[in-house]
């Protein structure tokens, strides 16, 4: 929630948003944070500790060159860097990253089915392979395999949710 006021603010000092959006904005944080925390303490076990930390979300697309065009004029994002990930050898060169800043949060690949989200990513700063596994197994769930490699959970419907130690490099 420090981020969101955060940037609140900054956008107040800046002229963006009024006294009134001001006030407005840090209330319904406030107040969704007290609903979200009762709610959430009345019928959920503890939370893992990396939520709500999102890495990224990875798109297929047939074409990354286009999408990244459209999340750069329509969203306002900026173009990282355009080829393979850093950190593997096992997706497309055909690739485009965009962010927030310098913040990796969306990752284009020419991957098939096209026009899907392929998985979002979760993280928790340090957190191990074997503590994402306890995590996950001591609530019912099952880690399970993907093509990128790394630690995926799936949903009931087969979204995989990537499970990350450290923030995704572009």
């Amino acid at each position: 929630m420090e981020k969101e006021i955060t940037n609140l603010v900054k956008s107040f000092e800046k002229g963006g948003l009024t006294r009134r959006d001001l006030i407005r904005g840090l209330t319904m944080l406030a107040a969704g944070t007290a609903t979200a925390t009762a709610s959430a303490a009345a019928q959920s076990p503890e939370p893992i500790p990396w939520l709500p930390l999102c890495d990224h979300i990875q798109i297929n697309t047939a074409d990354p060159q286009r999408g990244a065009e459209f999340y750069q004029e329509v969203m306002g994002l900026k173009l990282l860097r355009q080829g393979p990930p850093n950190d593997r050898d096992c997706c497309p060169e055909d690739s485009a990253f965009l962010g927030v800043g310098d913040r990796l949060v969306l990752a284009l690949r020419n991957n098939e089915p096209y026009g899907v989200i392929d998985h979002w990513s979760m993280m928790a700063p340090g957190y191990t392979p074997d503590q994402f596994r306890a995590a996950i197994e001591e609530r019912g769930g099952e880690l399970t395999q993907h093509g990128l490699g790394g630690q995926y959970v799936a949903d009931p419907d087969g979204v995989l949710c990537q499970l990350m130690g450290n923030f995704g490099p572009a």
